[in-house]
């Protein structure tokens, strides 16, 4: 079959920027009506917008590979370099190795048990700003929260905590308009190089005196009789630190900006706190830090009555399947009674988040925090977003409170 024709070649508007984008969305409804596959000549990139096109081709790693690293140009391709521990960049059977090392820090029992230390880290920030009437939340709270979560899992000092902000920060800040070029790629691994220096010292650190963390586990395992490289255990800690931070400061803020934007749903979860799960889910759908995904096919695959050829990079975009009518009813609605919430927030198929049940969870405590806490919440200046191609987060959040 033939690609997609591109029924507008109206660019789309900012998408970082999406918790004040009903024009985005709106733009999203186009392309899933008129073009759910479509191809960006301008990049060569295929787009996919609808909820179940996005969910086969995350589900189906041997059609859309997460390997990208396999179709860089000659020149610059470090070959299998590339996938060592980049957890999201491997496919099965070595992401399925690795990724079984990490689970067992991440079961619902073990990350159940992170609920008392995760409280008093909230308590901790918000008693912080207990004297102000206005503060940042995204400075206060959803941005340090999942960092010193996932820095005490990981072993990594106390005091190195705003240190490890600052690489978070910079790893979300880099803008690049193409995803599949070589600038993107060079500004990724450019913003990483002081964090993977930094976990090479906590690697070094970690076999001289093995601790009881998460990362000395990582330096002491074997898969197949054989130790994980030092360059594996570094990406591994990488990708937990900035996918720990993306994922949940982005849907903290979010969360709290969804319900000052929705005050029924702000007083029901008020009334009854059995609702702050229902309220997690729904903003992960309607506003997922993680916009879209990227993907590599490798034959020729018909997707959504199209045939992208191989070889090519795929764009799937969560943000748009989860805004689709045809799997969420009345899908602009922030509803917290929604039922069967099939959304894919925090991906589908192999690459599903692992750190999913924690940022749930993480999001629950802020929320019960706040309610206890505040009476009112309200939005206070201008909001600042995280220019990134593919994360949306609140970089700056002024919020305005009323104390209890």
């Amino acid at each position: 079959m033939q690609p997609s024709s591109p029924g507008t070649d109206v660019p789309p508007p900012p998408a970082y920027a999406l918790q004040d984008s009903g024009p985005y969305f709106a733009w999203l409804r186009t392309m899933r009506d008129e073009n759910p596959v479509h191809l960006d000549p301008a990049t060569g990139v295929w787009s996919v917008y609808r909820h179940a096109d996005v969910a086969a081709a995350s589900s189906d790693h041997g059609s859309f590979s997460s390997e990208l690293w396999r179709a860089y140009p000659p020149e610059w391709n470090k070959g299998d370099a590339w996938g060592q521990g980049r957890l999201t960049e491997l496919d099965p059977p070595r992401h399925r190795q690795l990724r079984a090392l990490i689970s067992k820090a991440f079961t619902a029992r073990t990350v159940s048990n992170l609920a008392p230390a995760i409280e008093a880290t909230v308590k901790e920030l918000l008693d912080a700003v207990d004297d102000r009437d206005e503060f940042d939340l995204a400075h206060a709270l959803a941005d340090p929260l999942p960092v010193m979560v996932v820095a005490d899992l990981l072993g990594l000092p106390p005091e190195d905590r705003e240190r490890l902000r600052g690489y978070a920060r910079g790893l979300l800040s880099f803008e690049a308009g193409d995803l599949a070029g070589q600038e993107l790629v060079a500004a990724v691994d450019k913003a990483g190089e002081e964090l993977l220096e930094y976990l090479r010292e906590h690697y070094h650190r970690c076999l001289a005196e093995p601790g009881d963390n998460l990362f000395s586990r990582l330096t002491t395992a074997t898969v197949d009789g054989e130790s994980l490289t030092e360059e594996e255990v570094v990406n591994l800690g990488k990708l937990l630190l900035i996918g720990g931070h993306v994922t949940t400061a982005g849907a903290l803020s979010s969360m709290v900006f969804s319900l000052v934007e929705n005050p029924k749903a702000f007083a029901e979860v008020r009334a009854d706190r059995q609702l702050a799960p229902n309220v997690v889910e729904e903003t992960v759908r309607v506003r997922p830090a993680v916009m879209s995904s990227l993907r590599l096919t490798t034959k020729d695959v018909d997707l959504g009555g199209v045939t992208i050829p191989a070889g090519r990079f795929v764009s799937l975009s969560a943000i748009s399947a989860n805004h689709d009518e045809r799997q969420h009813p009345d899908p602009e609605t922030f509803d917290i009674h929604r039922t069967a919430n099939q959304h894919l927030g925090f991906g589908q198929g192999v690459h599903y988040c692992l750190g999913a049940p924690l940022a749930r969870l993480e999001m629950q405590i802020a929320l019960n925090a706040i309610l206890d806490r505040y009476t009112a919440v309200e939005h206070a200046g201008d909001r600042e977003y995280y220019r990134n191609p593919s994360i949306a987060g609140l970089k700056k959040y002024p919020i305005a409170v009323r104390h209890g």
